[in-house]
């Protein structure tokens, strides 16, 4: 039997684990819901983008010509933390077999970035990955103006689903497509020449894609945190029953210790006279 001063012991650090995975269950709860209920504000954004493209696109020759370079780029979105079970080598495995010849790597995140080299991938740049959503918007316009002059972009990103499950989506941003977008039926105004102003827009549409990106990829990666915390929760209260367990019968069995020596010393001095 276990010596019950190490089991106290034992039992004060798991419980001081257990307020501290409390926190962190807590706080990822906080900061899915947020991240879930910016989705509205995200897309509606994409939507407002995609229809001036749709507007624009037939006065210009080609719309889905955008910068000037010929690099062609896979952003994978992982998270900057740990404690999210298996979502980063979820979404490094899709990116192992969804990644082209001659293709740009950027990974987002710093723990997505340990396990990609962990399966012999070096990405070719990184950005640390925002840890609630006021930072999005600043994280996706670096990132947009990073890719400001590259020909075709792709985006690995974690799509949430109900409870804490995730869908790995991959969605091609560049080249501009006909994205299906409903025009009016007037002739829409414009200021600048039509070919720039869809330069801006394509850039706009980078931005706005990557944002919802993230902020997807946000609320999935704290989903999957807080399972993981539940998980941890459960085990930490199936361990704490088996040690106040172990407390009880130790300190049982220390008394009965007490006790004999109780009784043999009272003999002995006894038996003396």
């Amino acid at each position: 039997m276990e010596e019950l001063s190490r089991i106290q012991a034992r039992l004060e650090s798991l419980g001081d684990l257990g307020e501290l995975v409390g926190a962190l269950r807590s706080m990822a709860a906080s900061r899915s819901r947020e991240a879930t209920e910016a989705f509205a504000g995200t897309r509606a954004y994409c939507n407002t983008v995609e229809r001036a493209i749709a507007e624009i696109a037939p006065l210009v020759p080609d719309p889905g010509d955008f910068g000037t370079g010929v690099a062609r780029v896979l952003l994978v979105i992982t998270s900057e933390n740990g404690f999210v079970g298996g979502f980063n080598t979820r979404l490094v495995e899709r990116m192992l077999t969804e990644r082209r010849a001659g293709e740009t790597l950027i990974i987002v995140g710093r723990r997505g970035r340990v396990t990609a080299m962990e399966h012999a991938v070096t990405p070719d740049l990184g950005f640390s990955m925002c840890t609630h959503v006021a930072g999005v918007t600043g994280l996706a316009r670096r990132i947009a103006a990073r890719l400001s002059k590259v020909a075709a972009v792709r985006i690995l990103f974690a799509e949430p689903r109900i409870g804490a499950a995730f869908e790995v989506g991959v969605e091609e941003v560049l080249p501009l497509k006909d994205t299906g977008a409903e025009r009016s039926a007037a002739p829409p105004l414009f200021q600048l020449p039509p070919a720039e102003l869809m330069q801006s827009l394509a850039g706009e549409y980078l931005f706005a894609k990557i944002a919802h990106a993230l902020m997807e990829s946000l609320a999935s990666e704290n989903s999957a945190r807080l399972s993981a915390m539940d998980a941890a929760s459960r085990n930490i209260d199936h361990k704490l029953e088996t040690l106040h367990r172990d407390e009880r019968a130790a300190r049982q069995e220390k008394t009965t210790n007490d006790m004999i020596e109780v009784v043999t010393g009272a003999e002995a001095v006894t038996g003396a006279f």
